[in-house]
């Protein structure tokens, strides 16, 4: 196989695919050459909140044996802001600020702009690079012109990527919206009484404020200081009843049958 001749071809291919595109940094021998691939989110996904274009800086390095010998690839990535120089930009930055309640808490939007939360940095210059190379054993793809498919595969891969990671935060954040939602409904509804709460809490109120001693007190107040029958029966007070008349040993005779 003539290398030479064989990378030269896929080069001139490229360069008519990707004419704006590719830089070839070095001819044969050790082709390096350069690609840039803008992903087209605006086409995949439903949404106007989209502020950044997301560029992948592809390198591609032939060994002198290519392509018999796998190509080097290594990839990063770039966000730049969509309309960055429109008027009134920054008044736009102030309205998206975020904001906090009084106890500190993240204010949730249901606009919350989620596609310019994503990152694919970590995975393009690490898993994507892996699945290239497992994709060139799976396809054996060895010992034929691969560049191509190869880029075509990290364009592809890359957006998919951030489609599933657009999905998954949105997700995440509908539950977190709808957490909150209930949290503020809540205090509006307040806690459903129900007996047990409210005898519970009828019982540490009375506790904490003296009723029932209050109420003891005036109960003896009631009877000028006496004890009613069944205490003085529980109690085994002496003497008491020495201290009363023929009449008070009847209502307390009466008394005392009727609390038992």
């Amino acid at each position: 196989m003539d290398y030479k001749e064989e990378q030269e071809q896929e080069l001139e291919v490229l360069r008519s695919i990707y004419p704006d595109e590719l830089e070839v940094v070095k001819e044969y021998p050790g082709v390096k050459f350069e690609l840039q691939l803008k992903l087209e989110l605006q086409e995949l996904i439903d949404t106007s909140h989209l502020s950044k274009d997301h560029t992948l800086h592809c390198t591609f390095q032939l060994p002198e044996e290519y392509p018999d010998v796998n190509p080097v690839i290594s990839i990063e990535v770039e966000e730049t802001l969509l309309n960055s120089d429109d008027e009134g930009e920054g008044e736009d930055e102030d309205e998206d600020e975020q904001q906090y309640d009084e106890h500190g808490n993240r204010l949730m939007s249901k606009y919350e702009n989620i596609p310019d939360t994503i990152s694919i940095a970590d995975y393009v210059s690490g898993p994507l690079v892996a699945e290239l190379e497992e994709q060139i054993e799976t396809d054996m793809l060895s010992g034929m012109q691969m560049c191509f498919a190869l880029i075509s595969s990290i364009k592809e891969k890359a957006e998919h990527y951030f489609l599933e990671q657009l999905t998954l935060k949105q997700k995440q954040h509908d539950q977190e919206l709808q957490e909150r939602e209930k949290e503020e409904q809540a205090k509006f509804h307040g806690t459903k009484v129900t007996r047990e709460s409210f005898l519970g809490w009828r019982t540490k109120f009375r506790q904490e404020h003296g009723l029932d001693k209050r109420d003891e007190e005036r109960r003896l107040q009631a009877h000028h200081g006496r004890l009613t029958g069944k205490q003085m029966f529980e109690q085994g007070i002496e003497g008491t009843l020495d201290d009363i008349d023929d009449t008070d040993v009847q209502e307390v005779a009466t008394k005392l049958q009727d609390d038992l």
